[in-house]
């Protein structure tokens, strides 16, 4: 079992002290062990938790949310219904500070000013970011799009008047904010120089095509990962690998039954395997051993820590991760950067269809067809691939702005 924490004596009496509160039962202590051997024989005796299982856990413990809570917030809704997650003080302060650490890697007092570009008002991570940055003596504003209040075009204008440095957002607003512009004939303005990302998968594919679609030098990376949930968990360094929060989490490798539906290699020493996360201050949600559903490589350092890289989400999906990062890879590679793409699959038929979303410039017609085939030998299966790049429907509509948007569905 692979466990990452700062240190695993506290780490244990952290999780008896949670044990305690949350009425969970643990083996008994053995005097003879310590430290890394002590926690994993803890954790490995306790349940996976689940959003499920927190949503039935807060259902019935609602008087201690509403006695405890400062700040009343809930998950914005995307992957289920949403779940409440009150913040007690503690989650406040702990929160601000770790927030304060990632930030402060990447802005800079009187310098540089934030735009944080986020849909859901019940999001813990507005309020934090918004505390966090201030305590930085860093300037911020929260925007989002709303037709007919604040569209796109006065988006531009606050951002160009506050010379704006930095956009704080997902990776599908990122790309619906600049396909917005486009359609208006508006160019990102020219004071933004770092675009940081957080809330989806991000690759540094999708990164470069960004850029090409900018056309100019501008930083643009992952910045935090985390869930509203439970919080930020890691702050990501500059080649795209994150840092943990170790001395508030312990964060755990779940082995994954096939690795190569994941990845084509192990590198010698690292792991791959499902995120699961138990945390080490008091709360009051049971986060223990909980199951993020996202996949990482763990990766040892010389000094004995460990990074972290985000390979993507576990699902059902019938095209495995690791063909469709590398999907992700060539449509982000094209010879024309594109704002958005779907992929529509249908495995009874053995056929995948593609809408591309681009600039005004088209991609050839020889581009299209090698394209497609390049697809049909990463899916495989003797799958019939087409590209399509005059009828996207997937998605982004001119004038409007969701967090989230999907690029890969099943054929209807």
């Amino acid at each position: 079992m692979l466990l990452v924490t700062e240190d695993a004596t506290i780490a244990t009496s952290a999780i008896g002290d949670a044990a305690k509160r949350f009425n969970y039962s643990l083996p008994s202590e053995n005097s003879t062990t310590n430290g890394a051997s002590a926690l994993s024989g803890m954790i490995s005796q306790l349940p996976i938790s689940t959003k499920e299982s927190l949503i039935a856990f807060r259902n019935e413990n609602a008087n201690t949310y509403l006695s405890e809570a400062l700040l009343f917030a809930e998950t914005s809704g995307t992957t289920g219904a949403p779940l409440q997650i009150p913040r007690t003080r503690t989650d406040l302060i702990n929160g601000v500070r770790n927030y304060i650490e990632a930030y402060g890697t990447v802005v800079r007092s009187g310098e540089d000013r934030v735009a944080f570009i986020h849909p859901s008002i019940l999001s813990p991570l507005r309020d934090l970011t918004v505390r966090a940055l201030q305590d930085l003596s860093v300037g911020v504003m929260t925007l989002f799009p709303i037709p007919g209040l604040c569209g796109y075009e006065r988006i531009h204008h606050i951002l160009s008047q506050n010379r704006v440095t930095t956009l704080l957002t997902s990776p599908s607003i990122v790309y619906q904010i600049l396909f917005n512009f486009d359609r208006l004939g508006l160019k990102l303005p020219g004071s933004v120089n770092q675009i940081l990302v957080t809330g989806e998968y991000f690759s540094e594919a999708s990164a470069t095509n960004i850029k090409r679609l900018i056309d100019r030098e501008c930083r643009i990376a992952p910045i935090i990962y985390g869930a509203n949930e439970i919080g930020m968990m890691m702050y990501a360094e500059r080649d795209f690998s994150y840092r943990a929060i170790a001395r508030d989490f312990v964060f755990e490798c779940m082995p994954l039954e096939v690795e190569t539906d994941y990845v084509d290699s192990v590198a010698p020493g690292s792991k791959i395997g499902e995120l699961l996360v138990t945390g080490l201050t008091p709360t009051i949600m049971p986060i223990v051993r909980y199951a993020t559903r996202d996949v990482f490589n763990f990766i040892p350092g010389a000094d004995g820590s460990w990074t972290f890289r985000h390979l993507g989400r576990k699902d059902d999906f019938p095209i495995k991760l690791v063909k469709r990062n590398k999907i992700d890879d060539l449509l982000y590679s094209l010879e024309t950067p594109i704002f958005h793409y779907i992929l529509q699959y249908a495995p009874s038929e053995a056929t995948a269809s593609i809408e591309l979303l681009l600039p005004a410039s088209d991609l050839p017609n020889r581009f299209q067809e090698e394209t497609a085939d390049k697809i049909a030998d990463i899916i495989g299966t003797d799958t019939r691939v087409t590209v399509d790049t005059e009828n996207y429907d997937g998605g982004f509509v001119q004038g409007q702005c969701v967090s989230k948007v999907s690029r890969f569905n099943l054929a209807a």
